[in-house]
């Protein structure tokens, strides 16, 4: 599967299928490829982000472990998407082994923009404002934004994290207001 037919039918699923159905039609087209055919992971996770939502957890870390198995190219990392989920569980646990573990995957630069801001947001989301933040900083760990798609993403949400926190804004943060004035 190339990217834009990936594409294609992640947008087709999202647009057209109903809410409750959109799990099963995400695992059904992953389960039409081959293990590590390109999409096959992108698409266990969406199915597995799907039945997060709908706090189908078995569900959910059926497919992040079966990206994970698969081994295939995704946007982001599903050792993120379980690390999310003992989150919703409170797997306090869980959390730590799967933070450290990304936390060794950034160190060796082996983390997407993408998959740290689906860390941020989970902490954020649940409250953890300092482990949010450290996620949100990662990827500027040894430089400014490059044009990633996902950096304004990143600095929105460290923005708001950091203004949650009572702290002054930096450099990035203005970055961040220029970047969404120029949304507008």
């Amino acid at each position: 599967m190339t990217e834009d037919e990936l594409f294609d039918v992640l947008t087709a699923i999202e647009e057209r299928v109903p809410l409750d159905e959109k799990p099963a039609w995400f695992e059904r087209e992953a389960n039409d490829l081959e293990p590590g055919e390109h999409g096959r992971a992108s698409l266990l996770i969406a199915a597995g982000e799907h039945w997060q939502m709908r706090k189908e957890y078995d569900h959910a870390r059926r497919c992040f472990r079966l990206a994970m198995r698969d081994g295939g190219e995704s946007a982001s990392d599903p050792i993120a998407n379980l690390l999310s989920l003992a989150l919703d569980e409170g797997d306090v646990e869980l959390v730590t082994e799967l933070d450290q573990t990304l936390r060794g995957l950034a160190r060796e630069d082996e983390v997407s923009p993408t998959t740290c801001h689906l860390v941020a947001e989970a902490y954020e989301i649940h409250g953890q404002l300092r482990q949010a933040l450290r996620w949100y900083n990662i990827p500027f760990t040894h430089g400014y934004p490059d044009g990633d798609p996902a950096d304004s993403m990143l600095l929105d949400g460290r923005r708001r994290v950091r203004t949650a926190l009572g702290l002054a804004p930096d450099q990035l943060d203005v970055m961040a207001e220029e970047l969404r004035q120029t949304r507008r």
